[in-house]
């Protein structure tokens, strides 16, 4: 009679939860074919060579480096790429359940969330922005909706929703916000532009405040309560949010590897983000999309939801803050890069989800007041959406083709090709490196240099470099071409590859070559140097 309750309590759950169960089923089902790729994709192989390297007590940011910050390359301390995809697969899923909850708390309808989902999964599952790809955004993605979860039983979010402040400062409440922060500071732990989305739910602070602030029935005692209030919210809010870095921080010291971690773990990100050059042929849009110009645009679209906060919903001021923060990190560096956008998905969920809302709700024709707050959200949404739009074609963005990768995965799973031409198709280098991969197996190399670009053989030869860099670009940017060969001189690596493509000539490492190397064999895209 026991076990007949407990499956019946089950069922009763699973009822409850249909809409989410579907579409933790719909993200098996499209992320299906992405367990069976061959190794490919640039950024997912060189998280797996860096994860490769600190399984076999590797130094990160001082014998490895990479310039992101430090916990996607040990989320990428797995296995093989297989691991890798499952545990990008499980991360999904569980972030799908915390939007869905987040989603559902916000929007006070189940049908609102599950629509907002749905947008969510669809977006990080097809490979039009490489959401089917281990990609770092889907893993800060992960954190920041857990940290939104955590947020919604925070008094700081019931006062967002609701008309009539409540002070609430109990120690619960400051943890319970302080776990919302701490998952916020995992995020950037895993990628740096998440600073913006933690800057998001710092943004529901002002929020309230500007509630209190601008309501001419509130006395100056009301006010000055409302802020030490918030004040100290946002202090346990922002504790939660540094302690991980701090806590890397000091872990990283303690390694004596604390100047590297600065430099190419944190410092690094900034650098970057002002190395891509624009030229859209016009100063003023070259000056809107300058780091001083996107900050300005953030500011005045920042001011406008604040000063309209009378006429429009706090759910939706929040939504529209998530939407333009989230932009303006996707815009950080003004990369076209499909995966970029990957971070923006919850926000733009969010406001479609929303806009559709307010639509039928017009067309309801309420109340001339309420039209007002109506019509100005609707232009509001309007102009965030076709502001995206614009930047989008601005920057040349050019999404992936969705349709022949499934089209693909089909004539692969109906035997209508083969493994190799199914794995080919991905990429010119993927038949080559199969072959490669293969020989250094057969030799029982640990370590090798490639001069290029090309760490999808460090990864699926579970092979490190002989360099603290997995690609020839970075070397160049570090302008470490000494120390990569007085590494490789002391190393002497028995197999040395360069890559065709590579146009920037190592005169030390030719001239290397030529003195203790024989060309092996020599591939359409690489030549194979083996060690006299």
């Amino acid at each position: 009679m026991q076990l007949i309750s407990f499956f019946k309590k089950i069922d009763r759950f699973l009822d409850r939860q249909t809409l989410l169960l579907l579409l933790l089923v719909l993200i098996i089902i499209l992320r299906l074919p992405n367990f069976f790729e061959p190794y490919w994709y640039g950024d997912e192989a060189i998280y797996l060579t860096l994860g490769n390297a600190l399984k076999q007590g590797g130094q990160l940011y001082t014998t490895i480096i990479d310039h992101k910050t430090p916990l996607i390359y040990y989320l990428a301390m797995v296995p093989n790429q297989l691991y890798f995809r499952v545990l990008n697969l499980c991360w999904m899923l569980a972030t799908t359940t915390f939007f869905f909850y987040f989603a559902k708390k916000l929007f006070k309808k189940e049908s609102k969330a599950f629509l907002a989902s749905l947008i969510l999964v669809i977006l990080t599952s097809l490979p039009w922005l490489e959401g089917n790809i281990p990609n770092g955004e889907l893993f800060v993605m992960g954190f920041v909706m857990l940290g939104a979860v955590f947020f919604t039983h925070s008094s700081i979010f019931t006062n967002l929703l609701q008309k009539e402040l409540v002070f609430k400062q109990t120690l619960k409440d400051g943890l319970i916000l302080s776990a919302a922060g701490a998952m916020m500071g995992l995020g950037i732990l895993t990628k740096v532009p998440a600073l913006l989305d933690a800057a998001t739910f710092l943004a529901i602070f002002a929020l309230i405040f500007s509630k209190v602030l601008f309501n001419p029935k509130n006395e100056a005692k009301i006010i000055k309560q409302s802020f030490f209030y918030l004040a100290n919210r946002g202090l346990f809010f922002g504790l939660g949010l540094i302690t991980p870095i701090l806590i890397s921080i000091l872990y990283f010291v303690s390694k004596g590897q604390g100047q590297d971690y600065l430099d190419y773990g944190l410092l690094y990100n900034f650098r970057y983000s002002q190395s891509w050059s624009l030229d859209l042929g016009n100063d003023l849009l070259n000056f809107a999309f300058s780091m001083a110009g996107k900050t300005i645009i953030l500011f005045i679209l920042f001011s406008l939801i604040i000063l309209n906060h009378e006429q429009l919903k706090k759910s939706f001021q929040f939504i529209s803050l998530y939407f333009i923060f989230a932009l303006y990190s996707v815009l950080l560096s003004n990369r076209p890069y499909p995966h970029y956008f990957i971070q923006m998905v919850p926000a733009l969920a969010l406001l479609l989800v929303e806009t559709f809302s307010t639509l039928q709700t017009i067309l309801r024709k309420h109340k001339q007041k309420k039209i007002l707050g109506l019509g100005k959200t609707l232009v509001l949404s309007a102009g965030l959406l076709s502001l995206t739009i614009y930047i989008m074609l601005s920057l040349n963005f050019k999404p992936y083709s969705t349709v022949k990768y499934y089209k693909q995965f089909y004539k692969y799973a109906t035997l209508q090709i083969s493994k190799e031409e199914y794995e080919n198709s991905f990429d010119s280098l993927v038949a080559e490196n199969r072959q490669v991969s293969q020989l250094i197996k057969e030799m029982g190399l640990k370590k090798i240099f490639i001069w290029g670009t090309n760490p999808l053989l460090y990864a699926q030869s579970h092979t490190i470099p002989t360099s603290r860099f997995t690609v020839s670009f970075h070397i160049k940017d570090f302008g470490d071409h000494d120390r990569t060969m007085a590494q490789i001189r002391q190393e002497k690596p028995k197999l040395i590859i360069v890559m065709n493509n590579e146009t920037d000539n190592f005169p030390q490492l030719t001239s290397y070559l030529q003195e203790f190397y024989l060309e092996n064999n020599e591939f359409q895209h690489m030549r194979l140097y083996l060690r006299r």
